[in-house]
C-alpha cells in the first residue's frame, strides 16, 4: 500500500502527534519511503522512537512540544528549521474532550477550552509558522487532519468542541490554501471517518469496534495504512492542482 521506497527521499518532513494512533503509522509509511522524518510527540517519546526506528540517526528527530499553546507550537517550529529545512508539515495531533451537554458548566467549559487550545490554537499557530515558511521560499507542503464531523457535526452529541475545533482548522487551511497558491504554497485537509487506531474508539473493545462497524456503509472502520498511504502521496506534491481540496476518507458513510 506504501509508495514507492525512494518516493519521499530528501523531503522532510514534520508530524504532530507521532507517537501514537494514526500518527505512527503515517510515521512508518513516510519512513517506508525514505522521508526526513521529524517527530513530534506530547508524552510518549517511547511511542515517537519507536515509529521512526527504521530509519537512520541522520534521517529522524524526535521532538517534545505541547501543542496546547502558541508558544509551544512555536518552538517546535523553530526547533523543527533549526535542525534542518522543512518540506512537509503534517498536522495530526489533536484531542477529543467529552463537552457533556446534560453535565456540569465546569466540564463544558474545560473541554471547550482544551479542544480550542490544541485543536485550533495551537495547531493554527504552528501551520501559520509553517506557511510564512514556505510562502517565504516558494513551496511547500501542508497535509490537515480534520474529521468527517467537520463537514456533518459530530455523531456524538457530547463531542461538540471536537467537531467545531476540526472544522474551525479545516477552514484555516483553506483560508491559506486560497491566498498563498501561487506562492508555491499546498495544503490538503483530510476528513477520516472513524478510524480502525482513531482517537474515537480508543478504549474500546472488539465487540464495541464492531457495532460501531456494522453501522457503516462498508461495514468496517478506515484503515489507519489507509490514511496514512493518502499522507504519504499527498507529501510528495504530485497532485499539486489538489490543493485546498478536503478529501473524504469513510467508505461512502457519508457522502457529499
Amino acid at each position: 500500500m506504501y509508495l514507492d521506497q525512494n518516493a519521499l527521499a530528501g523531503r522532510t518532513v514534520l508530524l504532530t502527534g507521532a507517537s501514537r494512533g494514526i500518527g505512527a503509522v503515517t510515521a512508518r509509511a513516510l519512513a517506508a519511503s525514505n522521508a526526513t522524518i521529524i517527530a513530534q510527540y506530547r508524552n510518549q517519546r517511547d511511542g515517537a522512537e519507536n515509529a521512526v526506528e527504521a530509519l537512520p540517526d541522520k534521517q529522524k528527530l524526535v521532538l517534545q512540544a505541547d501543542l496546547g499553546t502558541p508558544a509551544g507550537a512555536r518552538e517546535l517550529w523553530r526547533s523543527a528549521v533549526e535542525w534542518g529545512a522543512v518540506d512537509v508539515l503534517v498536522l495530526n495531533a489533536a484531542v477529543i474532550p467529552d463537552t457533556p451537554i446534560d453535565g456540569p458548566d465546569e466540564d463544558w467549559d474545560a473541554g471547550w477550552q482544551e479542544a480550542l487550545q490544541v485543536n485550533v490554537i495551537g495547531a493554527g499557530a504552528l501551520m501559520r509558522e509553517a506557511v510564512r515558511y514556505f510562502v517565504a521560499r516558494g513551496s511547500g507542503t501542508i497535509v490537515v487532519l480534520s474529521s468527517w464531523a467537520a463537514e456533518q457535526g459530530s455523531r456524538i452529541r457530547d463531542l461538540t468542541s471536537y467537531a467545531a475545533s476540526k472544522a474551525a482548522l479545516r477552514n484555516l487551511a483553506q483560508t491559506f490554501a486560497r491566498n498563498f497558491a501561487k506562492e508555491g504554497l499546498r495544503v490538503y485537509v483530510l476528513a477520516p471517518g472513524v478510524v480502525n487506531a482513531g482517537m474515537a474508539i480508543a478504549g474500546q473493545d472488539e465487540a464495541a469496534r464492531q457495532a460501531v462497524a456494522d453501522g457503516l456503509a462498508m461495514g468496517r472502520l478506515v484503515e489507519a495504512d489507509e490514511i496514512a498511504a493518502l499522507i504519504a502521496f499527498l507529501a510528495t506534491d504530485a497532485c499539486p492542482s489538489l490543493t485546498g481540496a478536503t478529501l473524504d476518507v469513510n467508505g461512502a458513510s457519508y457522502l457529499r
